[in-house]
């Protein structure tokens, strides 16, 4: 609760969008205030975004010191995330606020930024938030240049763009930008964790998996004899039916309301593997090693328990066709 009413008030102080409004010169939890300056506001950008940023000064020397962006990935995370549990220059423990002693203002001016719009408190004045890579790496160079605008005395300062996870795709195409507009300074780029790549990032987890315990001999030898060519494996779309079919029964279970990660989403998937089909009965889309099922308005845990385990595991050792009431 702490966390939200702190960043409420950040979101609240960056309306006005100036600099000199957006500066933030108390914060509640600090039995000392910092030495430091840090603003937090809004940069406008495309005509109906606006993208909330939080700035904090080096604590070393904000002229001689780098600048450094910092985006947090998902998509959806919160750059918040990275300065209140990461490394901002504050530790929060639910009632007070302590200083971070390995913060990365301690050599570098810090700036958070929230983004696309509909993330943290980075808003649109219309309903439309859908977005892609490529709008949103331009909104983040946008964001940039009114940065610099509002902050022109580091213009000059060696700039370094920094994120984690689906910053494996923001980073590099906002580099892209970037390194196009000469009156950044970009010296260079940083990702932590990186998704930068569905397919290797899905054959890495097989590995990952292996080496990690989680796979027994038996079937890594499997699928290095049914997966793998020549030293080469691909895991990740690999069109031999003895890799994807090979023993292994799989389930797919959806509950039809859930919008997020939805049940047509998941049976265009089931389809796309080109299973040989068995059976569809009811609810129930069934191949040859893999079955797909349907489950009506699953709000209870319990129901789901009795019809994914009880009746279609325990009972039949494997899913049938049954009817669902």
């Amino acid at each position: 609760m702490y966390h939200l009413v702190l960043s409420l008030l950040f979101g609240a102080l960056g309306t006005l969008g100036a600099p000199d409004v957006d500066e933030i010169k108390f914060l509640p939890g600090l039995q000392k205030q910092p030495n430091f300056k840090q603003y937090s506001g809004y940069f406008n950008v495309a005509g109906n975004k606006h993208l909330h940023y939080w700035f904090v000064e080096s604590q070393k020397d904000p002229a001689s010191s780098p600048v450094v962006l910092w985006l947090n990935g998902g998509p959806g995370c919160s750059s918040l995330d990275g300065l209140l549990t990461e490394h901002g220059p504050f530790l929060n423990d639910g009632m007070t606020l302590e200083y971070n002693p390995y913060s990365w203002n301690m050599i570098a001016n810090m700036l958070y930024l929230e983004s696309p719009a509909g993330v943290g408190y980075s808003y649109s004045d219309d309903s439309n938030y859908t977005t892609n890579d490529t709008e949103v790496s331009m909104n983040n160079f946008l964001a940039l240049k009114e940065f610099f605008k509002a902050f022109p005395e580091y213009i000059k300062n060696e700039f370094f763009l920094t994120g984690e996870s689906y910053g494996g795709i923001y980073i590099p195409t906002l580099a892209e930008r970037v390194m196009e507009d000469a009156s950044m300074n970009l010296q260079g780029i940083a990702v932590g964790n990186g998704m930068s790549s569905y397919e290797m990032n899905d054959n890495s987890l097989v590995y990952f998996a292996y080496y990690h315990g989680l796979l027994g001999t038996s079937l890594w030898s499997d699928l290095q004899a049914y997966c793998c060519d020549g030293g080469k494996c691909d895991f990740y779309n690999n069109q031999n039916p003895n890799c994807s079919s090979n023993k292994y029964r799989v389930l797919v279970y959806n509950g039809d309301v859930d919008m997020a990660c939805n049940f047509l989403g998941d049976e265009w998937f089931v389809e796309s593997l080109h299973q040989e089909s068995q059976q569809v009965g009811g609810f129930v889309k069934e191949f040859s090693n893999l079955a797909f099922l349907t489950v009506k308005v699953t709000i209870q845990p319990n129901i789901t328990f009795e019809l994914v385990f009880h009746h279609y595991l325990w009972l039949y050792g494997f899913l049938v066709a049954s009817t669902i009431i």
